[in-house]
């Protein structure tokens, strides 16, 4: 958090940082007591002071919960020197006493720790240092800054998230809660102890280093830190070595040798990533080609230096003995929030706004509540029920994508591509058709849950009952093989209509009465109302001329239902009419 006041106006309740201070700029023995005349006042935009004799001028800032704060402001002055300076003064308290920690003459900028002085009422002051001045002694401040670093825990599970793996609790971790997408590239390809360097990048986001070939080990240097030494892969050589869950690395075993590996851009021999909270993984192949598995430093990194809010300086070189090459690329990615909440999906409890919660989408069928994972969270930040191994960093489960398309389902829309959006097929509103759960413009609360809908947010629909979600299986609308056809029936005889069709498992039939098409139940004029044949029974003269249709529907895609062709119920008397032993044939019609 960061308190501010740039002095743009002549005011002293400015507020120019992402936090209030708890009070104005506050004098005391000015004769004035404002911002617009006398000893102490804002003038050409900087907080103007001169002659002070018993005068000062203090602010209040609340730094409850802050790890670390630092104050900050540039200065400038005339003829201040020796006894005569401007006097920097802080307190915990709320006021007396005040510790002094600085001593102002000249121009230039002041920073200082003031992490000893973090409360509810730490008060910055100033005011003369020694000597009174005279009337040809000034000062001027501007742009104060109290820049306090508050830890984070947005998931509320007592880990801050620059150490949170997990930091919405969902069980997918932070760095796969997106799609990959490079906004800068560099393919490298050294050798010889030669380093690599880029310095394009912005913190938010994830880098990937990926080698196609390597000797035996590199080094990483970010913002100036050496990560973890040499990453060391070759048995008996220095370095911190990376393992298997095996506990061997490459050349043990029965593993290959990493120089013996070739990979491609696309299945890479070894991979870092480093997240936007600075936390690294690494990954190699056993094969040529192979499928990436995590490897375990043998003194892993806590977290990486990385710069957030700008440009970050990445270094990567080996230790030279003997032929040394890397060939390989960098890529970043910038932080994604798929939805357009203004949610980073790492904080988002449902990414693409369906009203499907991630942690539902993301397969791992563990309890949940309001879209977390319900038990404990270890050291990691991530939920217990997910791991193996509690505290490990990893998961014990694959992640859902129905459709094999490399999209995880709780980014996607639709996720079993079927051309019918998750939303409904989840048995949930969608008023415009976008995909998103409710109406447009979207609503969302602090947790990317949307606020807007009706509904969503319970258990997605599974209408056919084989234990997987609709929106997960591809489906069709139903397409009808054979139409209904005109029937003609004798009063109080039976009869039927019929259609045949594939993709169909849900059979509405319906008549036309009252100017209206109306569902017909099961009653003793009618029976299969709900299948594929429906029976008609005991008709009288008054149904003669009625028009029938069947509406068809697919439980494994809801966007589109199928409606039969009309067919038209006739009631006709029999050719032949009998009485006692004569016989009389009727002319027809």
């Amino acid at each position: 958090m960061t308190f501010a006041d740039n002095f743009d106006t002549s005011d002293y309740d400015r507020q120019d940082g992402n936090t209030y201070w708890a009070t104005d700029w506050i004098e005391s023995d000015d004769s004035n007591l404002g911002p617009t005349s006398q000893y102490i006042r804002i003038q050409s935009q900087q907080l103007y002071m001169y002659y002070l004799w018993t005068e000062d001028i203090r602010r209040t800032a609340n730094l409850t919960g802050a790890t670390s704060a630092t104050l900050s402001f540039d200065y400038t002055t005339n003829n201040l020197g020796g006894t005569r300076r401007l006097g920097v003064y802080i307190s915990s308290t709320g006021g007396a006493p005040y510790t002094q920690i600085g001593t102002l003459s000249g121009n230039g900028t002041f920073t200082q720790d003031i992490s000893a002085y973090i409360s509810a009422n730490t008060v910055i002051r100033f005011a003369k240092s020694n000597a009174n001045w005279d009337s040809n002694h000034n000062a001027s401040i501007d742009n104060v800054l109290i820049s306090a670093v508050t830890p984070v825990d947005t998931d509320g599970d007592g880990i801050e998230d620059v150490a949170d793996l997990d930091n919405d609790n969902d069980g997918i971790l932070d760095w796969d809660e997106c799609t990959f997408v490079a906004t800068t590239t560099q393919n490298f390809n050294a050798n010889g102890g030669t380093s690599v360097t880029n310095t394009s990048t912005s913190g938010r986001g994830v880098m990937y280093i990926d080698f196609i070939s390597i000797d035996n080990s590199f080094n990483l240097t970010v913002n100036g830190t050496n990560i973890a030494a040499e990453f060391q892969f070759q048995p008996g050589a220095p370095g911190n070595f990376a393992r298997f869950n095996t506990g061997f690395t490459y050349g043990e075993g029965g593993l290959p040798q990493l120089w013996s590996l070739t990979g491609t851009l696309a299945n890479p021999v070894l991979r870092v990533i480093v997240d936007a909270d600075g936390h690294l993984k690494l990954f190699g192949a056993q094969s040529s080609g192979g499928t990436l598995e995590p490897l375990i430093l043998d003194t892993p990194p806590e977290t990486v230096p990385w710069n957030p809010s700008g440009t970050n300086t990445i270094t990567i070189g080996q230790f030279v003995t003997g032929p040394t090459n890397m060939n390989g690329q960098i890529r970043f990615s910038g932080e994604c929030d798929t939805d357009g909440d203004g949610i980073f999906n790492r904080f988002d409890l449902d990414s693409d706004n369906d009203g499907i919660y991630d942690a539902v989408e993301a397969g791992h069928g563990q309890a949940i509540t309001n879209g977390a994972i319900n038990g404990a969270v270890g050291t990691d930040g991530v939920p217990n029920l997910v791991q193996t191994d509690p505290n490990g960093g990893s998961i014990n489960y694959a992640y859902t994508d129905s459709d094999g398309d490399g999209i995880l389902d709780s980014i996607e829309l639709d996720s079993d591509n079927d051309g019918c959006n998750d939303v409904l097929e989840a048995g949930f509103t969608d008023n415009n058709a976008d995909g998103f759960l409710g109406p447009n413009p979207v609503a969302t609360d602090g947790n990317g849950v949307v606020t807007s809908g009706t509904d969503g947010y319970t258990i997605p629909a599974e209408g056919d009952l084989d234990s997987v979600f609709d929106y997960r299986q591809a489906g069709a609308p139903p397409s009808i093989n054979t139409q209904p056809v005109n029937t003609i029936i004798c009063p109080g005889c039976n009869g039927s209509l019929s259609v045949t069709a594939t993709n169909a498992n849900l059979y509405q039939w319906q008549r036309f009465v009252g100017g209206s098409w109306a569902n017909i139940t099961d009653n003793a004029m009618f029976s299969g109302a709900n299948t594929a044949t429906l029976n008609i029974n005991n008709p009288t003269p008054s149904e003669n001329g009625e028009q029938y249709r069947v509406v068809l529907t697919n439980i494994a895609y809801s966007c589109a239902q199928t409606t039969s062709a009309t067919a038209s119920l006739q009631i006709r008397v029999n050719t032949i009419v009998t009485n006692r032993r004569i016989t009389y044939r009727v002319q027809k019609n």
